[in-house]
């Protein structure tokens, strides 16, 4: 969970002054959304022909201010590091880069290594000394003790000391007798550039992007070595390897905040564009885009789905006896709004099970079963765990992410779905959370389309889910992204609501059917940047238990939706009033209720969209309630965007 960076190549002169210094520290301010507990720098000095290391604990500004006091840096090769710490506090010492024995090697490493332990043991009784408790020291050692007790090459060494690692690892390793940098994948992301004999590596490309469109991903058990100038791309078996060049399609300017006072901000607000982007090239009108005829069904008739990198077939969906979602954080909650869709609209029991969980389950897993894996990194440690299993199982695989080329793509023999939401650097999640969403949606309804006709679901009262239904739900999709800007204009009314409640320091969050997983995101978002304690409920469980904490010191949010079940919560909403409690309802029409304290009014649209607009509001609530506290809203304490350990 930390971050990554690495460059070597033409010296400073060449490079309009900045020095590989410069470049490293950029890099990192790109990438400290993956941690900002520690960081470090570690280059090879031309002046003084040796490796200097500089690390600070704290956030980035830190380390920025220690190299101010040191001054310009000659040098053309350097790695950097950010770190959310796992094996020891983040101090100084314990933030990377590490050095081996002899000065003379410096690693930077994302992940964990599982077997440290006794891997240190082993190379302490060789003789090695270790400065830290981190598991991560032990690659640089590993390192050099191949160089020095076998006579291996640095190339050599590394991937001899890759093949003893257990756990999962991306690491750059400095060596100053060559002036090389060597760099390892296996589990966590590793891209690169390798422009006019310079090359850049880093845990993601929004460091990169600046340098090229033009990326390079590594695979696992992949290694790149450059020296003078020349790249050689190796697996861990010593192998010649050659690579594909990926085409980035966004730019710079949207890792920007561009008038905003946070990402996180910024990323609310673009919600209507991503969305958009999200289904624009997957809905295509056939027959004039008309509704289907009488007795058809209409879901289908008038458009296709066009999922571009999805290779489920027919065959695919009659065999299976059901879908297993697997995901965490956010993305869990989007699992279950996909259940919900999926049984809703195609009839398929669907599972939705936490990835950190599965892998030390006995759950059952068929061939025949279809495993969606969710996750904005598409590096997930937890849920690309679970996606092993099933892939050991041969069950069917796809899914649902933001980032080509990371590790979860490759599990996916089923296909991808991008959601094509932009780099999203604020660490609670809100553009990728919906894009899912949307993206969940269409492949319902392309899972409905090779399913063939079936009947409208209905929920247990036999009453109908869908208020809108048939032909109208292309039309309500079309339609969304306004509807989220309408939303987006009431943020001055919800940073007034937002004034009235960022005192409290409990919140209780309710909603039922498929806005359940949305008061559960709403109260994951609030407690993420605010550090208020919040509590997601069905509201037709808050009798059993919950309603013993409600008083008039406990803000309850009511997610209220004008369907079947309304009465129900609004039964629930006079259960709180009667106690004291102060009740603020989201609701996508006027609900005839005295005595509510805030009433946030949404447009309406159909059941199985309702879930992205009501999210919407939550968000900004959540926002503006950490701005009144002052806490950090797109780096809160603790928390790291992508989660690649276990």
């Amino acid at each position: 969970m930390c971050g990554i960076i690495g460059y070597s190549g033409r010296l400073s002169e060449n490079l309009n002054g900045e020095s590989s210094v410069d470049i490293v520290l950029n890099g990192l301010k790109s990438l400290e959304y993956r941690g900002y507990d520690s960081s470090g720098v570690a280059y090879y000095d031309e002046s003084e022909k040796k490796i200097k290391s500089v690390k600070k604990s704290g956030k980035l500004a830190n380390l920025k201010t220690e190299f101010g006091c040191i001054g310009p840096v000659k040098s053309n090769i350097a790695i950097g590091h950010i770190r959310w710490a796992t094996h020891g506090k983040p101090t100084d010492d314990n933030a990377h880069p590490h050095l081996d024995c002899s000065g003379n090697i410096a690693i930077v490493h994302n992940g964990i290594i599982e077997n440290y332990a006794v891997l240190k043991n082993k190379l302490i009784n060789k003789g090695h000394r270790f400065i830290t408790p981190t598991d991560s020291e032990v690659i640089v050692h590993l390192i050099e003790d191949y160089i020095n007790s076998e006579g291996k090459t640095f190339l050599e060494a590394v991937r001899l000391a890759s093949l003893e690692l257990s756990g999962a690892f991306a690491f750059l390793a400095l060596n100053a007798e060559e002036k090389s940098i060597a760099a390892v994948k296996y589990g966590p992301p590793l891209v690169m550039v390798n422009k006019d004999k310079d090359i850049y590596f880093a845990s993601d490309v929004s460091p990169l992007i600046q340098y090229s469109d033009e990326v390079i991903y590594l695979k696992n058990s992949e290694i790149a070595y450059f020296k003078g100038g020349i790249l050689k791309l190796t697996d861990f078996q010593g192998k010649t390897i050659s690579k594909t060049i990926t085409k980035i399609d966004w730019d710079a300017s949207t890792a920007v905040k561009t008038g905003f006072s946070h990402f996180m901000q910024k990323e609310i607000f673009e919600q209507p564009s991503r969305l958009l982007d999200a289904f624009s090239s997957r809905i295509v009108s056939v027959n004039g885009g008309c509704g289907g005829e009488a007795g058809k069904d209409d879901f289908s008739s008038g458009f296709k789905i066009m999922l571009e990198d999805i290779k489920l077939a027919k065959k695919d969906i009659d065999k299976a006896d059901r879908i297993i979602i697997t995901a965490c954080g956010s993305s869990y909650y989007t699992g279950l709004v996909i259940k919900y869709i999926t049984e809703t609209l195609c009839g398929i029991p669907v599972l939705v099970e936490y990835g950190s969980e599965f892998r030390y389950e006995n759950f059952p897993v068929s061939e025949n079963d279809i495993f969606i894996g969710i996750s904005q990194s598409g590096e997930t440690a937890d849920t690309n765990s679970a996606l092993e299993i099933a892939r050991d199982k041969n069950a069917g695989i796809l899914s649902i992410t933001n980032v080509p080329g990371s590790q979860i793509t490759t599990m996916s023999d089923k296909g991808v779905i991008y959601t094509h939401a932009g780099p999203e650097i604020g660490v609670a999640s809100t553009k990728a959370f919906t894009t899912q969403i949307m993206c969940g949606l269409l492949l319902a309804l392309r899972i409905r389309e090779l399913k063939g006709t079936v009947t409208a679901a209905k929920g247990a009262g036999g009453g109908k889910i869908n208020k809108i239904s048939g032909g109208k739900i292309f039309d309500e999709i079309v339609g969304l992204p306004k509807k989220a800007e309408q939303i987006l204009f009431l943020n001055d009314s919800i940073k007034e609501i937002a004034k009235k409640y960022y005192k409290n320091t409990n919140f209780l969050y309710l909603g039922r059917g498929i806005l359940y997983p949305i008061a559960l995101e709403g109260a994951l978002k609030l407690k993420e940047i605010s550090y208020i304690h919040a509590e997601g409920y069905p509201a037709g469980e808050m009798k059993h238990g919950p309603i013993a904490l409600v008083d008039e010191n406990m803000p309850v949010l009511f997610l209220l939706s004008n369907n079947m079940i309304a009465p129900k919560t609004i039964s629930n909403i006079e259960e709180i009033k009667a106690r004291g409690g102060k009740v603020i309802v989201v609701a996508d029409y006027e609900p005839e209720i005295d005595g509510i304290s805030d009433l946030i009014k949404i447009p309406a649209t159909s059941e199985v969209l309702s879930p992205i607009l009501y999210t919407i509001p939550l968000q900004l609530l959540a926002y503006h309630i950490a701005a009144l506290k002052g806490t950090d809203i797109d780096q809160p304490r603790n928390l790291a965007k992508s989660v690649t350990v276990e």
